[in-house]
């Protein structure tokens, strides 16, 4: 038999923000009432949940953080560049040559050759398609075809750095990613969610009766957290998209959905 925490309390699965934010209230009556120790609890649970807000932005403002290093980010740019400058050079000596100039005819062939579709159909491709580009560029300016042409414009300067910038771009792509991972995310969303459903056990173990003073107690000191789980079940009803709130105001993020599963609390998925 299942005795699990998130079995026996039927609670949503709660986004960060809410989460966070109903335990600073639980904090602040516990505080009130004399409970130390559920107070304790609650700072133990806010102190991790500030990580997981930090957790999350940084996951959600990495591109293709989950597989790639945070260097190459800043080397893609520098390609990006090397690539427009390349690319202006050719199109500048193709568009001023004087009529008849072999040179300028063969200026405008190479940038065919080597941008057919222009420079953003390349810079906007994901990282390993963009350094196969490269790859390509740089093996047709230098190939026996092209690469008097690229000397007479004047562009092995051009090639040159392409071919330094090809080589950090494939180690940089090769690494292991550094950035934070939807696991770290989804692992730190968890064990936020079991320690907001521990401070309710520490509240039901404090006021366990039906009477009126602990019915009064229990709702004073559930009261943020029934709020939020009340706030989830009527998006999820509507079928809405669940949003995230400041944790310091209370107030909806419009721009920050809670991006994670939630469950009803008989433990099954919410369509």
């Amino acid at each position: 038999m299942d005795a699990t925490l998130t079995t026996l309390l039927t609670l949503y699965v709660f986004s960060t923000g809410r989460r966070l934010f109903a335990m600073q209230e639980v904090k602040k009556a516990a505080s009130a009432a004399g409970h130390a120790a559920l107070a304790a609890h609650c700072d133990v649970a806010i102190d991790h949940d500030r990580m997981t807000r930090n957790l999350e932005a940084r996951w959600s403002s990495d591109k293709d953080a989950a597989q790639y290093s945070p260097e190459t980010k800043q080397i893609d740019i520098l390609v990006d560049v090397a690539l427009g400058a390349f690319r202006d050079a050719i199109n500048a000596e193709a568009r001023d040559s004087a009529p008849g100039d072999t040179l300028g005819e063969d200026a405008a062939k190479l940038e065919a050759e080597l941008f057919p579709k222009g420079v953003a159909a390349i810079t906007t491709l994901p990282f390993p398609e963009e350094l196969a580009e490269v790859e390509r560029i740089i093996s047709r300016a230098q190939s026996p075809q092209w690469s008097n042409v690229t000397q007479a414009l004047g562009l092995g300067r051009r090639v040159a750095r392409l071919v330094e910038l090809e080589k950090s771009y494939r180690a940089a792509i090769a690494a292991p990613a550094k950035n934070v991972s939807f696991g770290q995310v989804k692992n730190a969303r968890a064990k936020g969610q079991s320690l907001m459903l521990q401070a309710v056990a520490m509240i039901l173990g404090l006021h366990p009766s039906d009477s009126e003073a602990d019915l009064l107690a229990r709702q004073n000191l559930l009261g943020p957290i029934l709020a939020q789980n009340e706030a989830i079940r009527v998006y999820l009803r509507a079928r809405r998209t669940i949003e995230d709130i400041d944790p310091e105001t209370g107030q909806v993020e419009a721009t920050r959905p809670a991006t994670q599963t939630t469950t009803d609390p008989a433990g099954g998925p919410v369509g």
